[in-house]
């Protein structure tokens, strides 16, 4: 029988991630001019897609989970080059200050 490579940490980082992901959508939602798109299945360069209905703007986003170094310093994460192409921004999330 074939081992999955799910390990446990895995599946509690995304967890993790899709929560924060929902909470970071939820956020978006308290806008009454912003809809709030979130592709299911959870797949792709782009977590959370916004539309404002006044300034017909969209905008994209992916969103990671913000975290600190030892030292207390922010850890930043960059875009793919997929996500550079299409313009995503990176919403550093943090559930702490919510």
């Amino acid at each position: 029988m074939a081992r999955s490579s799910t390990t446990s940490r895995n599946r509690k980082t995304a967890s993790v991630g899709l929560s924060n992901e929902l909470l970071a959508a939820s956020k978006f939602a308290k806008d009454p001019d912003l809809v709030v798109f979130v592709p299911v299945g959870g797949t792709g360069p782009i977590d959370i897609l916004t539309f404002n209905t006044k300034t017909k703007e969209i905008q994209t986003y992916d969103v990671k989970t913000q975290n600190y170094r030892a030292n207390g310093w922010k850890i930043n994460r960059g875009r793919t080059a997929e996500q550079k192409r299409l313009g995503v921004k990176i919403l550093n999330f943090d559930p702490k200050k919510t």
